[in-house]
């Protein structure tokens, strides 16, 4: 049974159908169904927990199985989500704010990053502009200048709003800034099929590493997945200086997203 909370009624029914809404605040709503609720038996509910829960861990760690080759994949270009395993194993978590960018990083974030602390992922629609996780990770940093903030976006996203990393480092509002670099919009390819033939209309290039530097930040070009776990702990490093880092790692063209 699917249960929407919303506040705009016209959010309903677009991905995923469901059977009763609650139209209103987040906050108020679950304050409401949760007095509702409060004179409710849940003995059966707990005692079902356990075995929900190893329903939940097992088909998890199938779901990661059929992941698991894209995610130590160690050929090179560097397949995106070699990037993010490593990011994930690499950044303290409970210490970190990460938010992903419009298209193919947040399809490709959103899936296997484990928040463990309130406030710490800050995911948003896939409709909103590319270019925008810059300055929610800036954002975030003004507000926890103790945390380590990220963004991830590709190479279409910095081409919107990259020069705003200059006012990361003018500002001294040390981010860490992690550019997928495959030098297409690789996921409007098979969508764009003529365009990119007649006129190659997905096509991007740029040296973002290079750009960073000489706005005042730390650069750095990936090419090897061997050196993604170094190159994050450089760029975590400069962060802890004062540093804005933008890490770019050339990655291939990858457009396999989970569902799941």
């Amino acid at each position: 049974t699917i249960v929407h909370a919303t506040l705009d009624p016209m959010d309903l029914n677009k991905d995923v159908p469901a059977e009763y809404a609650l139209i209103g605040d987040a906050k108020l709503s679950l304050a409401a169904l949760s007095e509702a609720m409060a004179d409710r038996d849940h003995a059966q509910a707990e005692n079902r927990r356990g075995a929900v829960q190893k329903r939940i861990a097992d088909l998890k760690a199938a779901w990661l199985g059929e992941w698991q080759a894209k995610r130590t994949n160690n050929e090179a270009p560097i397949n995106p989500y070699r990037v993010l395993n490593e990011l994930n194993q690499t950044v303290d978590i409970d210490n970190t704010i990460i938010t992903h960018d419009a298209g193919s990083p947040r399809d490709q974030l959103s899936p296997f990053w484990t928040s463990t602390t309130p406030l710490s992922y800050i995911g948003w629609g896939k409709t909103t502009q590319l270019g925008y996780g810059l300055g929610l990770a800036m954002g975030a940093k003004v507000a926890a200048p103790e945390k380590t903030c990220i963004n991830v976006w590709g190479d279409a996203a910095i081409g919107f709003t990259g020069m705003d990393f200059e006012t990361a480092v003018r500002e001294r509002i040390p981010i860490l800034s992690i550019l997928m670099n495959n030098f297409s919009m690789a996921i409007e390819i098979p969508i764009m099929r003529v365009a990119q033939e007649k006129y190659g209309s997905t096509d991007i290039s740029g040296n973002y590493a290079d750009m960073a530097k000489a706005f005042g930040g730390y650069g750095e070009r990936i090419t090897d997945p061997g050196d993604i776990r170094a190159a994050i702990e450089r760029g975590i490093a400069a962060t802890q200086d004062g540093q804005p880092a933008l890490l770019e790692f050339i990655t291939d063209k990858e457009i396999t997203i989970s569902n799941e």
